[in-house]
């Protein structure tokens, strides 16, 4: 990605930058190659960075750098009582350099770099690193201090999802790009923001997440989140696509002009444990059981207070409030209980199923993301048997014309 021409106007934006460096690769080397792709293109002023280089002798080695304005080395001249003049004078610089770094005007040459670290008894790498980016919740309101995050790009923002259970379920382990600490985030070594983002409850695009790994701007990070609240993130900008499932004639309507995709028929209502007795909705809640349950904005959760009002059954005994319909599922099993979700999470977790309701499902892209590489790969990827047999492998899908795009007026 090229670095925008409007960078003076911004605190902070996001450059991934492709070098070729032998191996193994140092912080110092990080950043005196740093340094000249920023004198190299021209653009950048002073940048910090995060390495992402794969394994073996001289292979690419990207960049993550961030915008900031030589606030690094001021904060350290005058740590150590010195002025501009003072400074220039001990690394053998100009007064007008030390100037423009700090007002963030210009990137000293390598061999300058050097000096003013050895000046200030510091490394190169302290001068010249940024804090951790800024980033905003992709589905708004603040992240949880400690909360494991993963990271995308979504235009100009870095945007963070919270991943479910902390981050300690399963697989989740090895997932996450950074910790919300205080606000800000500490980004892990190797963190590697998805180039797609797309919030819904669809646990398929799980699926879809994993075959896209890796592949930089067409990756994905698929943020588990209820319908109402995946179309307000497409709203704010901070999603390129949402999932969105229900009854077929009773779609919310777009918030935003959209693209949209076909994705599957599945139907959403009640997992019940095998030791729960009963065959029916009145039957499971009549027993007292733990029911766990969705946020209102989940589609899923709204098919599931319609029902138990059409038959005059009185509010469920409390449960957890689960995040996704895996959740849900996995809750339901754990408590030996009922949980609100579709019938592929059930499935999964070998409950028996209550269905209430068929929803349809598609994923919406705003228009403005229309030729986004992201974007293009994922629609691409719908069609595939490499998708389509994946998820159908836990039923509860009925996938026919997956990834075709719908028509509308």
């Amino acid at each position: 990605m090229e670095p925008p021409d409007e960078l003076d106007e911004l605190d902070e934006r996001v450059v991934v930058v492709d070098l070729l460096l032998p191996q193994p690769t140092t912080s110092a080397h990080i950043a005196i190659a740093a340094m000249a792709v920023s004198r190299t293109r021209g653009v950048l002023r002073n940048f910090g960075f995060l390495l992402r280089a794969a394994p073996g002798s001289e292979q690419p080695t990207s960049i993550l750098a961030m915008m900031t304005r030589g606030a690094a080395l001021r904060e350290r001249r005058l740590q150590c009582g010195l002025s501009q003049t003072e400074l220039a004078a001990r690394a053998g610089v100009s007064r007008q350099l030390v100037a423009a770094v700090e007002a963030g005007r210009n990137t000293p040459a390598v061999d300058a770099a050097l000096r003013l670290a050895c000046a200030l008894t510091t490394t190169v790498e302290e001068l010249f690193s940024a804090p951790a980016p800024r980033v905003v919740a992709a589905l708004g309101g603040r992240l949880r201090d400690r909360a494991a995050v993963r990271l995308g790009r979504v235009g100009d923002q870095v945007v963070a999802g919270e991943l479910a259970d902390h981050g300690i379920a399963g697989a989740a382990w090895a997932k996450p790009d950074a910790v919300s600490q205080q606000g800000r985030l500490r980004l892990f070594p190797g963190a590697n923001p998805a180039g797609t983002v797309i919030a819904g409850c669809d646990p398929a695009f799980g699926v879809a997440e994993r075959l896209l790994e890796g592949l930089g701007p067409r990756s994905l990070l698929a943020i588990s989140a209820p319908t109402d609240s995946a179309l307000d993130a497409l709203q704010r900008g901070r999603v390129h696509a949402a999932v969105v499932h229900g009854l077929t004639h009773a779609l919310p309507a777009p918030p935003v002009p959209v693209k949209r995709w076909h994705i599957a028929r599945w139907r959403v209502g009640v997992a019940v444990a095998r030791g729960v007795p009963g065959r029916s909705l009145e039957a499971v809640l009549s027993g007292e059981v733990p029911v766990a349950q969705r946020e209102p904005a989940a589609a899923s959760q709204q098919a599931f207070e319609r029902a138990r009002l059409a038959t005059g059954t009185h509010t469920p005994s409390a449960g957890p409030t689960a995040a996704g319909h895996l959740e849900a599922a996995r809750l339901a099993a754990l408590l030996d209980g009922a949980g609100v979700t579709n019938e592929a999470a059930a499935r999964a977790f070998g409950l028996r199923f209550l269905p209430l309701e068929d929803h349809l499902v598609e994923l919406w892209a705003a228009e403005r993301w229309r030729d986004h590489p992201g974007m293009n790969a994922l629609a691409e990827l719908l069609s595939t048997t490499a998708f389509t047999e994946r998820v159908g492998h836990y039923g509860g899908y009925d996938l026919t014309h997956c990834g075709e795009l719908v028509e509308t007026q």
